[in-house]
């Protein structure tokens, strides 16, 4: 939890916030409002610009790419974007660090650094997808497998292509063989047991601190399909152990060392937020499922006070930013 600060600016602040232009996927924005009221109640100026859209950019004391959804569709774009405004010193996440996230292959990275993580394999031809379902199917692998796997693109948001199968079912194969069609690369994981049993939980961090966490129920059915026939994601409030916590702080540091390294962001600065979704392995290690830190829903009607944080953590960034131009 973040402690109180110095929230005085001189003039008003302006703040966009990045998505995209396609209503289907905005509607599905469920931070929207808290966003709105929070900033409102803190006389800032929000505004919600697509990146798709001309916009000065420049004229904004914070720009902060929240929900550009549509970003697996228009990978080529948006990436292409991202370079774009790469030179603004006010854009949260840096953007050579969303391009390196857009791509789940950072997981190789991030459990190269020591970070556990759900064991998977990448694959960019069938040959490579079989010999990683035939690996699933030979032995048993640690992490509380159950004979099932998950296939998935390495670039998608919302279970796209996303699938759930026994490590046997054609299927599997099929799906994987339509990612590879689309010019995809595969990625293979166990189907984790708790997942099916507890669901995940992601844990919310902004400016380098736990704020929230959330439980996410499962969502894939075995077979390839969705439980209950559609994309919903049953949210709950979680308090997170302190395995939870210490897992979550780990990857933190270890994101906060890579993007250092690579010079994306100064070594005391921490990245403006993240989601670090977690599951439970068999032998009770918390393991990294995904690091979302470009466009992850922060489920704030979950937590009164999330959203005044994350104000908090907008305003004090945008302050530090002003004083370094």
């Amino acid at each position: 939890m973040t402690g109180a600060v110095d929230l005085s600016y001189a003039g008003s602040m302006r703040v966009a916030f990045v998505t995209t232009d396609d209503p289907s996927v905005t509607d599905e924005d469920v931070d929207r409002p808290a966003h709105e009221r929070a900033f409102a109640a803190a006389d800032i100026d929000l505004e919600y610009r697509s990146w798709t859209m001309a916009a000065d950019w420049d004229a904004y004391d914070l720009v902060v790419i929240r929900s550009p959804w549509d970003y697996p569709e228009r990978t080529v774009d948006f990436l292409a974007w991202l370079r774009s405004v790469e030179h603004l010193p006010t854009l949260m996440n840096p953007a050579p660090l969303i391009s390196w996230n857009v791509d789940k292959r950072y997981l190789a990275e991030l459990d190269h650094a020591g970070v556990p993580t759900v064991p998977t394999g990448f694959a960019d031809s069938l040959r490579r997808v079989d010999a990683l379902l035939g690996a699933q199917a030979d032995r048993s692998r640690p992490g509380g497998s159950s004979g099932e796997v998950v296939v998935k693109p390495t670039i998608s948001a919302g279970s796209r292509n996303t699938g759930r199968f026994a490590v046997d079912d054609p299927a599997a194969r099929a799906l994987a063989e339509l990612i590879l069609g689309a010019g995809g690369t595969v990625m293979i994981q166990p189907a984790i047991a708790s997942v099916a049993e507890r669901g995940e939980v992601g844990v919310i961090v902004f400016d380098g601190e736990i704020s929230h966490a959330i439980v996410k129920a499962p969502i894939l059915d075995v077979g390839g399909t969705l439980l209950g026939g559609s994309y919903r994601e049953a949210i709950t409030a979680a308090d997170p152990t302190p395995a939870q916590r210490e897992a979550t702080m780990a990857a933190v540091d270890v994101v906060a060392s890579i993007a250092a390294h690579k010079r994306w962001l100064s070594d005391d600065e921490p990245l403006l937020y993240g989601r670090y979704d977690l599951v439970s392995l068999n032998d009770g290690t918390e393991a990294l499922l995904e690091a979302e830190l470009f466009e992850p829903s922060f489920f704030l009607d979950t937590d009164p006070d999330s959203p005044a944080r994350f104000v908090e953590a907008v305003r004090r960034r945008a302050i530090a930013v002003a004083e370094r131009r």
